[in-house]
């Protein structure tokens, strides 16, 4: 168990990935303790991390059993992130350690709309190909006849997790014109035309899936390869939750076969250390039938300023708590 701090001791905060973080979260900061903001790499973060009884991180470090060992002060670990996939929770929490995130945080989450966004914008760019026909204009030709795509209109949209984005992206398909329908044993949203008793159902129903389901070790390979085979054959498949949740392997022989017709992917399992070697960014790099983005889902100017000041004021009053109990 970590050691109790005197109430009237400021903390030593280190924010390692401060890229663009707002002045606001700063304020809030300084209100807590001495922040000390520093993009670092593992080594930097493992050689320095004893130090800090705060550490702010995104999703460019993983906060594994070492780094928290070499955490000896640590009180707080916070990640503007609802998955937790790139911490140790349970490790943290044995040592005494808090974890600070967005996850759970659903009344303040609806207010957060980037990744339900992207997701319709990576449907579109795939099944309108506008990913190829700008660099092919780029590039010096112009002919649309390359470039047909298709339409969302009348089609239906399979949405796996019906929770905060799940349902926005429901209610944002159904804008389109779009039969929505939803697989989720726990929850369920006003934007459904229909909600499905079996993931395989859903799977055999849809022109195009979307996957909104949280990473755990329920969800884990939760798109395996017997699963992607009962893909609706020409269908498109979305995934802005997290890489672990497809079977990537088995995914790549359905678009090679064709049954899949093409895949838009925000998240890929090893990230952030993907490079072109990865099969599928090979897969992209000369097929048009998958479009990878590394992760942007939540990275907007307005998301990020919303999140980092929820999680400054979430850390504020955790302090606050703390200290009134010593």
């Amino acid at each position: 168990m970590q050691e109790k701090l005197n109430s009237v001791e400021k903390f030593a905060i280190l924010n390692a990935e401060p890229e663009n973080y707002c002045s606001q979260a700063k304020s809030i900061l300084s209100e807590v303790g001495t922040a000390h903001y520093e993009e670092m790499s593992r080594q930097d973060l493992l050689a320095r991390i004893e130090d800090y009884e705060v550490l702010i991180t995104r999703l460019g470090n993983t906060i594994d059993r070492e780094v928290i060992d070499r955490g000896r002060r640590l009180r707080f670990i916070v990640t503007a992130t609802t998955g937790l996939d790139h911490i140790d929770v349970a490790y943290a929490e044995e040592k005494g350690i808090q974890v600070l995130s967005l996850k759970g945080q659903t009344e303040f989450l609806r207010t957060v709309r980037a990744t339900a966004e992207l997701t319709v914008g990576l449907a579109l760019s795939l099944i309108r190909h506008i990913h190829h026909a700008h660099p092919s204009v780029l590039g010096g030709v112009w002919d649309r006849d390359l470039f047909r795509g298709n339409e969302l209109y009348g089609k239906t949209a399979g949405i796996i997790g019906m929770g905060r984005l799940g349902s926005i992206v429901a209610g944002y398909f159904k804008a389109f014109g779009m039969r929505v329908i939803g697989y989720d044993p726990h929850g369920t949203s006003d934007h459904l035309d229909e909600k499905v008793a079996s993931l395989d159902h859903l799977l055999a129903e849809s022109d195009l899936v979307s996957v909104h389901v949280s990473y755990d070790e329920t969800t884990r390979g939760l798109l395996n390869g017997p699963r992607l085979s009962k893909m609706k054959t020409g269908s498109y498949l979305i995934n802005t939750s997290r890489g672990g949740i497809i079977d990537e392997s088995a995914l790549l022989d359905e678009l090679v076969s064709g049954r899949i017709a093409g895949a838009a992917l925000d998240v890929l399992c090893g990230e952030p250390h993907i490079d072109s070697r990865h099969p599928l960014v090979a897969h992209a790099k000369e097929n048009p039938n998958v479009l990878i983005v590394p992760h942007i889902g939540g990275n907007t100017y307005e998301s990020f300023i919303k999140t980092e000041v929820f999680m400054a004021k979430l850390l504020k009053q955790s302090v606050e708590q703390e200290r009134g109990g010593i």
